[in-house]
């Protein structure tokens, strides 16, 4: 026999009770479980292995037919010692004596081992046999092994015996022997599968495998499944079978009061007879399951098609509030008139967990209930969008055209100002401009106009009516249809009626709607009631439980975060919505793109930002050439800035909704860069309607106040008392938010725009310096009379002129540093090259061909390694381990130096080598860093070329003396 599955401690018990019969005594060990658990197999194992022991072994199987003898399975033993049991017999008592005195006999001669299959067929007199047996041979060296299926023998009370209760096997297990069966291994999905279906029952999962290894669809019942289900089922009440028909059009698992209702009568009694019978278990108070699906089915497909209709309109009536989905799936299968509708309400829950795949399934039985054409369109409008979030773009578009044809067609102006909107809504704008014509006969060109002029339409056609569910669904889209910069007091008005319509129908999707849609808006403009607005919706998401509006709560919690400084919340969030995975138009990558290129720009981590855009330029994203424009802008690139600016203008200007307010932010930077008067005038008026408002980047990203963008372009322009005015605005804008990283960012530019009218602004700088710094920000402000070349981690900032840029860190910035640390002073390159470098710098001064180590300086190597030899040797006796890793080190380090002294083949190298190395390598780098300023900072540049001298001493020597902050 092959080795058992999952059975290793019955199968120990079992073997552990033959070993005591060989030797000792006997015992009786019933093997209980359901059909085609494995009690046979079970059995057979230890018979087998009784056997090879030298056991006699004598087996016998009860049976149910009609004419079956009083103690068959006894005769059957009898046969097997060679001997009619029964025969002469008088008394029952006679009978049991005759029986046991055989028995003992036998086993006197050898051990012997009774196998009885089936008990719960026996016949009462075999079983109090069974019993007289165990009790008068209980010091024999005799075992006897019955089976019987659980809940269907009725064995003696007080029956002295070890039972074995055999169960399914564990998810692993049936994987194994599926694959034994098989002959090949299942996925981990098909394993999964199959032991929700049958329990982990062996003989079940043996037949739905060999279903599977034949082709055929898992749902099937496999004949001898479905044979053993009907026996056990066959035993039941005609109440109890009734009751679990009515169970299994419930489900798997069932409420007993549910239940009850649907019946109209009790049922803890009837379940209590299917639980003795093995095919429900209970779950909890109130709660069973079938003990695997294969009952459930087994009873399902047995119900006529109208008593099938009928169960599942009762269930529909005795669920009440149940789950939107579990109320739609009895509504279709009843046939019920409100299908369609309640179809309809489980594909937006299931939108709102995130659930498209199953949204896409009641989308489509919807589909096939709505005869009417325009309803038919908004079905197909929203299954195509959800197809497309899928990924499915061919069936999303199939569905999509479907629509716009029926629109043109019925030529409904609900119908044709809903479908475009909502394509609108979708990243699908082209029918918006044909519905506007039909409808409005405009002309209107520009997108947001025609968007904005169908959803006044919708909405106001909408209000007339009287259904909440299309009125919310049209504010909805309306909401979406305008978002951009400038609508926030429009949306937070469409928000507000929503939160009435909510209300009013107790929709509680609908009012968490509104409420993420105030927190965003009342942020736009910069309203401090954003915070209460922001708790309430944490607090309803986490009541509702719904992933999208959990999902919405991090975004909000997100941008709160990002807006007070709270750097570290906001990268932690970042990941938690990454895990919570897509939200509709929404991808996860582009949210957590626009949370992390802000974090880096505030904090000028412009390292963490190279990451960022390799990742969205390695994933194509749509947003790369805009992030990419504005990290150009913040490390200073002019030319750059213009650059991106031109390169995006050609596109067409792709910015236009939800990442219109970086695109703004970006636009007025790049001019104020590069100090173009035209490209100012053009910046500051498209951001000039905004002023008094703050740019929210797709309701995620924080991008400041308008108004300090603003002051941005007028610092450019040298209008200082305009820029003054703006910087002190927008600080007070960002200090009513507790937005201090904005506080900040205001206060360092109106520092710059006071230090170019010559004032003294050194301690306000500090101040500003040290806020930044205790927010984790980037900010560096020259003195009055200096200019700053400072290096903060892996950023140098660099002001000169009247203008600062960043630069990532490199080694011709470090040797320049160095350079205007020293104004005057000549400064070997070797210096430069190695500032470490002690005594060999000194010597290299001159090109000098001499040694690096002289003989006197080598015995003074030598005779300090064998000192630390001496030093490591003692440490070690003494058990010092810390010292004489201390000594070790130092020994490396020696033997390092001599061999950076030393040429090929142990040669001496010379001076000369190194120091010409150093020149070049020093010359080199800061030519390389000059080149990249004349592109960044060109009067930086120009100056230093002018004043630092390069070759085998580098020297910085301004004209006039220059006042540098390092």
């Amino acid at each position: 026999m092959p080795d058992l599955i999952g059975r290793d401690h019955p199968a120990a018990t079992l073997r552990g009770a033959v070993e005591r019969a060989l030797t000792s005594h006997g015992s009786l060990v019933l093997v209980t479980g359901e059909a085609g658990v494995g009690k046979s197999a079970l059995v057979a194992e230890a018979a087998g292995h009784a056997r090879r022991a030298g056991a006699r072994v004598l087996s016998a199987a009860c049976w149910e037919g009609e004419g079956t003898p009083g103690y068959w399975p006894w005769i059957q033993i009898g046969r097997r010692l060679g001997a009619d049991l029964l025969d002469g017999a008088g008394s029952a008592f006679e009978l049991y004596d005759a029986v046991t005195a055989r028995l003992v006999a036998a086993s006197r001669e050898r051990p012997v081992v009774v196998v009885l299959e089936d008990l719960h067929w026996a016949d009462p007199a075999s079983l109090k046999l069974l019993d007289f047996v165990v009790r008068h041979a209980w010091f024999e060296r005799l075992l006897v092994v019955g089976t019987a299926r659980e809940g269907e023998a009725e064995l003696p009370a007080d029956l002295k015996a070890t039972t074995l209760a055999l169960t399914g096997l564990d998810r692993d297990e049936v994987g194994e022997l599926v694959a034994r069966t098989a002959g090949r291994e299942p996925g981990p999905g098909l394993v999964a599968e199959i032991h929700r279906r049958t329990g982990g029952n062996p003989f079940f999962v043996e037949q739905t495998a060999r279903l599977w290894q034949g082709g055929s669809p898992l749902e099937t019942i496999p004949p001898g499944v479905g044979a053993a289900i009907d026996r056990r089922l066959s035993r039941l009440s005609a109440d109890t079978l009734d009751i679990l028909r009515t169970a299994a059009v419930l489900g798997g698992e069932f409420d007993e009061e549910t239940l009850s209702r649907a019946l109209g009568r009790p049922v803890a009694s009837p379940l209590g007879q299917a639980a003795a019978a093995g095919l429900v278990a209970p779950l909890g108070p109130g709660r069973s399951a079938f003990v695997h699906d294969l009952v459930r089915e087994t009873l399902y497909a047995g119900l006529p098609g109208d008593d099938r209709r009928a169960r599942h309109a009762a269930a529909l009536a005795a669920l009440g509030d149940a789950l939107p989905a579990e109320r739609a799936h009895h509504a279709y299968l009843a046939a019920s008139p409100d299908a369609a509708g309640l179809l309809l309400d489980a594909a937006r829950d299931a939108g709102a967990r995130l659930s498209d795949e199953e949204a896409v399934g009641h989308y489509r039985r919807a589909l096939e209930l709505v005869p009417d054409a325009a309803a038919r369109a908004d079905l197909q409008l929203d299954l195509g969008t959800t197809l497309h979030r899928l990924g499915d773009d061919a069936g999303g578009r199939a569905q999509i055209e479907a629509a716009t044809e029926t629109a043109r067609a019925l030529d409904d102006p609900d119908l044709l100002a809903r479908v475009a909107l909502k394509l609108y809504s979708a990243g699908h704008p082209e029918f918006a401009g044909e519905a506007h014509r039909r409808l409005l006969d405009g002309d209107t060109v520009r997108m947001e106009e025609v968007a904005g002029e169908l959803n006044a339409l919708a909405t106001s056609r909408a209000r007339l009516g009287t259904d909440d569910q299309a009125l919310g669904e049209a504010l909805m889209t309306g909401l979406v249809a305008i978002w951009g910069p400038g609508t926030a007091r429009e949306r937070l008005a469409i928000a507000e009626e929503l939160s009435a319509v909510a209300e009013r129908s107790g929709d509680v999707r609908l009012r968490l709607q509104a409420l993420s849609w105030r927190a965003a808006c009342t942020l736009e403009l910069g309203d401090p009631a954003h915070l209460s607005v922001h708790r309430a919706l944490t607090e309803l998401s986490e009541r509702s439980g719904l992933p999208l509006f959990v999902h919405d709560a991090a975004l909000s919690g997100a941008r709160l975060a990002l807006l007070t400084g709270d750097f570290a919340e906001v990268r932690r969030l970042a990941e938690v919505i990454r895990e919570l995975g897509e939200q509709p138009y929404v991808g996860r990558d582009d949210l957590r793109w626009t949370q992390l290129c802000s974090v880096a720009l505030l904090q000028g981590r412009f390292d963490e930002l190279d990451t960022v855009l390799g990742e969205m330029r390695e994933a194509r994203s749509p947003h790369f050439p805009l992030y990419n424009a504005v990290c150009a802008v913040q490390l200073g690139d002019a030319d750059g800035a213009v650059r991106h600016l031109a390169e995006i203008m050609a596109a067409g200007e792709p910015y236009l909704r939800w990442m219109a307010p970086l695109w703004l932010r970006f636009q007025a930077q790049a001019a104020a860069l590069s100090k173009d008067p035209e490209l100012c005038r053009r910046a500051r008026a498209a951001i000039a309607p905004y002023a008094g408002q703050w740019a929210i980047t797709g309701s995620i990203g924080v991008d400041g106040p308008y108004t300090l963008w603003i002051a941005v372009i007028d610092a450019a322009l040298g209008h200082l008392d305009a820029a003054e005015a703006g910087f002190t605005e927008a600080r007070r804008q960002a200090e009513a938010l507790g937005a201090w990283p904005w506080a900040v960012e205001a206060r360092a530019r109106l520092i710059e725009v006071l230090a170019a009218r010559g004032e003294d602004v050194s301690e306000a700088a500090e101040e500003v310096e040290h806020d930044a710094a205790r927010l984790g920000m980037l900010v560096r402000l020259p003195r009055r009379g200096s200019h700053v070349f400072r290096r903060e981690g892996e950023v140098w900032t660099l002001a000169f002129g009247g203008r600062t840029v960043h630069l990532p860190d490199a080694k011709g910035l470090r040797d320049l540093h160095v350079l205007l640390g020293r104004p005057g002073a000549e400064l070997p390159a070797v210096s430069l090259l190695n500032p470490a470098g002690g005594a060999e710098v000194v010597a290299a001064r001159t090109l000098g061909g001499d040694d690096v180590l002289d003989e006197t300086a080598k015995a003074d190597y030598r005779r300090r390694l064998e000192l630390l030899d001496e030093e490591i040797d003692a440490a070690a006796l003494l058990g010092d381990q810390r010292r004489a890793a201390e000594y070790d080190a130092e020994r490396q380090a020696l033997l390092d130096e001599l061999r950076r002294a030393s040429g090929l083949g142990g040669r001496a190298r010379r001076l000369g080598d190194e120091a010409e190395r150093a020149r070049k390598a020093v010359t080199n780098r800061i030519r390389n860093t000059l080149r990249q300023l004349d592109e960044r900072h060109p009067e930086l540049a120009a100056h230093l070329r002018e004043c630092v001298s390069t070759g085998a001493v580098c020297r910085y020597q301004p004209t006039t003396p220059v006042t540098w902050t390092l």
